[in-house]
């Protein structure tokens, strides 16, 4: 199914719609660029771009002068520094220049899944609803507009979006050997862009395996992802060894990570935004000279991280209770965020957004399950690993929006079923309006 076959041969009206939608939703996002052009373009991601772009290499991701860093996946800051480098750190130009590159990303994810989706089975009236809630729901508008120039999750979720339409064109038409490599190699990207989604892409594809695939389908998207990864891992790794004596094969900073969420206070503590905003004070280099005093004196980013995690490991080996009810709360804030997970203004109303976005996500991706377990399972299988890997970290915005865009059109779905019930409906296609028909001409296996 081609671009013109998944989008072009809508029905015109919903064709015009979409359009409509998309038109608004990044008109609002350039305008908050314009508007709030700083609001989270900082932090570690952005001094490491900088640091590129000045010539100082991959490093200082907690200072400037820190030295080299693995705290990050190197793909994002490489294109932001690249830009930088260019024309100019923080020009009026690169900055222009990285806010289309992030919004285009968001879109472009956002697209891929509509046709995704309506290839196992949303109706087109399902999909708009996802679409138009996406394009002026306030909730991450900070993140697409500005963050995701720099930061990882503009890519992942794009990445995500693209493997996801990949594996269910697959699903439901013919198996092409051209496809099942892209497949693998998007899933490598994916993987070494975030883990955690790389991880729920391989569950997701091994769903596809045992439903569609031969054995030589399976070995070639399997010899696919691994070369594209040791492409991607080998040089990263080697470097990451030249520069710290040590194997590093993605990232630096898990213990750091892991140390954030899981302490006694979080388990204690009344006040999660204070408790986590003073833990962040009290260990992460960036938040406080004492911290970063810490990391040095630790002899480094690399053996502080792996302190912080042996002292976080043992600490929670003796403490399972308030591990377990951390990993629930966690699950539970990846669905119904608190406002303090947001950084800007409105944080009461973009939580609730969040949250209602959520609540009728996992609803709609149950009665998915239930109504159509062949297709519905495979989003949900792309998305309970990284969720349950994310359960054990602090779930932060950058994090949470990864689930957003699902649970967005898993969510219209639910909305449209509950339209065809009122309206006395049994199914889309019984109503014979074109809002309520498929995309997809196939079966999902």
């Amino acid at each position: 199914m081609t671009w013109s076959r998944g989008l072009l041969a809508e029905p015109r009206r919903a064709r015009t719609l979409l359009i409509l939608f998309v038109l608004l939703g990044v008109s609002l996002r350039l305008a908050w660029a314009i508007f709030r052009p700083d609001s989270g373009a900082s932090g570690e991601a952005a001094f490491v771009a900088e640091a590129l772009a000045d010539g100082r290499g991959f490093a200082d991701a907690y200072a400037r002068g820190q030295g080299p860093t693995a705290h990050l996946s190197p793909i994002s800051p490489l294109i932001a520094g690249g830009v930088y480098a260019l024309f100019g750190v923080r020009s009026a130009l690169s900055e222009s220049l990285l806010t289309l590159w992030s919004v285009g990303l968001v879109f472009g994810a956002f697209l891929l899944l509509y046709r995704a989706f309506g290839r196992i089975g949303l109706s087109t009236r399902a999909r708009l609803i996802a679409i138009l809630f996406l394009c002026v729901a306030p909730t991450y508008i900070a993140q697409e507009a500005v963050d995701f120039r720099i930061w990882e999750g503009g890519l992942a979720i794009f990445l995500a979006a693209l493997f996801f339409d990949r594996a269910m064109k697959l699903a439901t038409g013919p198996v092409d050997r051209g496809q099942l490599i892209i497949l693998g190699a998007v899933a490598a990207l994916l993987f070494f862009v975030n883990p955690p989604l790389g991880l729920g892409a391989g569950l997701c594809g091994l769903v596809l395996a045992v439903r569609r695939f031969t054995l030589r389908d399976t070995l070639l998207v399997c010899v696919s992802g691994l070369v594209c990864l040791a492409a991607l891992v080998g040089p990263w790794a080697y470097r990451n060894y030249q520069v710290f004596g040590e194997f590093v094969p993605l990232r630096s900073n898990a213990g750091l990570e892991l140390a954030l969420a899981n302490h006694q206070a979080a388990v204690d503590g009344a006040d999660q935004g204070q408790v986590f905003e003073q833990r962040l004070k009290d260990i992460h280099p960036t938040q406080t000279a004492a911290a970063f005093a810490k990391m040095k004196a630790a002899g480094g980013e690399v053996p502080y991280a792996r302190k912080l995690g042996q002292e976080t490991k043992a600490w929670m080996a003796s403490n399972k209770a308030g591990v377990a009810k951390l990993a629930l709360r966690h699950l539970r804030q990846i669905v119904i965020p608190d406002p303090w997970q947001f950084a800007n203004r409105a944080k009461t109303l973009r939580a609730a957004v969040a949250g209602l976005a959520g609540v009728l996500g996992l609803i709609g991706l149950a009665l998915g399950l239930l109504s159509d377990r062949r297709a519905w399972l495979y989003p949900v299988a792309l998305l309970v690993v990284p969720a349950l890997a994310l359960s054990f970290f602090q779930p932060v915005s950058r994090y949470t929006y990864l689930f957003f865009p699902f649970f967005a059109f898993a969510g219209g779905y639910l909305i449209d079923r509950c339209w065809l019930a009122v309206m006395g409906r049994r199914s889309g296609r019984e109503s014979g309006n074109p809002m309520d028909a498929p995309l997809s001409p196939g079966s999902v296996a």
